[in-house]
């Protein structure tokens, strides 16, 4: 967002609270369930392709998505959408359980059917935002909101800080920041957790999203790829990070190893244990826009610990709202108004990765998901 605005000649300031970004890479993937997602999505690749020319660095590296569905009636409900992942750049190929074992090695039960998608991407996001944070003006602090004449205000340790716009983008920390304020944001935080899994197995290769039993895998991104990888299931319906952790234990470590070794039964440990907070929307889309009355007071959120594939697009199409202009694709998906006369569910299920080519969207899901019209 600082970027963005910087270009046009905006006087930003960052305030960051210090936390290092994450030491592997994150996954960029076109690989979603709407028609407007993609859209957000291609506008995100030509982000990191255009920083890549500016900076002469390689920030993308190519990996292979696999996507797999229980069965015939689950992979016809994300059917609409293979043409427009397709038109994103990614070559798809839809496999039954015989030609996915002889093409991937892994084990398939005989009524499961796989997405295959070439030319998804890791990001060096780590290296993004060190390049970045060298060209703007950071505040090393955690800083809170206050409102005051209907006009936000950052509170950092050095007082206060007016701005002619401010923009809340904490992730799963954007709910707690506005409730010190007296803000109520259309938004659920919860924990999510993942392991570092040590093991020379077929899952390393690809980034695994395995609908069957409920887990997802995904490659490092370094040299570590041939013998270690991520996996995790996703989020827990919590947002205190000391029960996230306790429940990251051996038996759910058991459990994840369990389920991977169904579909490659070669031995693997878990080394590493993480856990943060994420957020979701009520209706399971990002949000972005101008929060309630509030004058000068814009949010980025919503992104389910998936910022590297959405994000960047939106933060972009943010920041021209902000400049005064019209966004250059059609966001009303993730327009904040859509929450001005809501009055459905509160809460959301966290199990429900809304960034990935999923099963149905549970109730109070948006209804952009596996559309291809807007």
């Amino acid at each position: 967002m600082g970027y963005f605005l910087e270009n046009e000649g905006f006087d930003v300031t960052i305030i960051h609270n210090g936390k290092k970004p994450p030491l592997v890479d994150l996954v960029f993937s076109n690989m979603l369930p709407s028609t407007s997602d993609i859209n957000v999505t291609k506008e995100t690749m030509r982000i990191y392709r255009n920083l890549e020319e500016e900076y002469k660095e390689r920030f993308l590296k190519n990996y292979v998505a696999l996507h797999i569905y229980p069965n015939l009636d689950s992979l016809k409900m994300v059917e609409p959408v293979i043409g427009d992942i397709e038109e994103a750049g990614v070559r798809v190929k839809v496999l039954d359980s015989r030609e996915a074992r002889e093409v991937t090695g892994l084990s398939y039960d005989e009524q499961e059917y796989v997405i295959m998608g070439e030319y998804e991407y890791l990001v060096s996001i780590r290296r993004i935002i060190d390049i970045l944070h060298r060209r703007l003006r950071i505040i090393h602090d955690n800083a809170r909101l206050i409102i005051k004449d209907n006009k936000a205000i950052a509170l950092t340790k050095n007082g206060e800080l007016n701005a002619d716009s401010i923009v809340l983008a904490a992730g799963g920390w954007n709910v707690e920041i506005a409730r010190d304020a007296g803000l109520d944001l259309p938004l659920v935080n919860y924990g999510t957790r993942a392991l570092l899994i040590l093991g020379k197995t077929k899952l390393n290769k690809y980034s695994i999203s395995d609908y069957t039993y409920d887990y997802y895998t995904r490659p490092i991104g370094n040299a570590l790829d041939g013998i270690a990888f991520i996996a995790g299931d996703g989020n827990v319906k919590t947002n205190n990070l000391r029960k996230v952790k306790e429940l990251t234990n051996r038996s759910y470590r058991n459990w994840l190893i369990g389920s991977m070794k169904k579909r490659d039964d070669r031995n693997m440990v878990s080394l590493i244990a993480g856990y943060s907070l994420v957020e979701m929307a009520y209706d399971y889309e990002p949000v972005i826009g101008k929060v309630g009355k509030v004058e000068n007071l814009y949010l980025i959120g919503g992104l389910d610990g998936y910022g590297a594939k959405l994000g960047p697009g939106l933060a972009f199409e943010l920041s021209r709202i902000i400049m005064g202009l019209k966004p250059t694709i059609n966001i009303s998906c993730y327009d904040i108004a859509r929450f001005n006369e809501y009055d459905g569910p509160r809460d959301v299920n966290p199990l429900w990765e809304p960034v990935m080519l999923y099963l149905p969207a549970p109730n109070g899901g948006s209804s952009c998901f596996y559309k291809t019209k807007l």
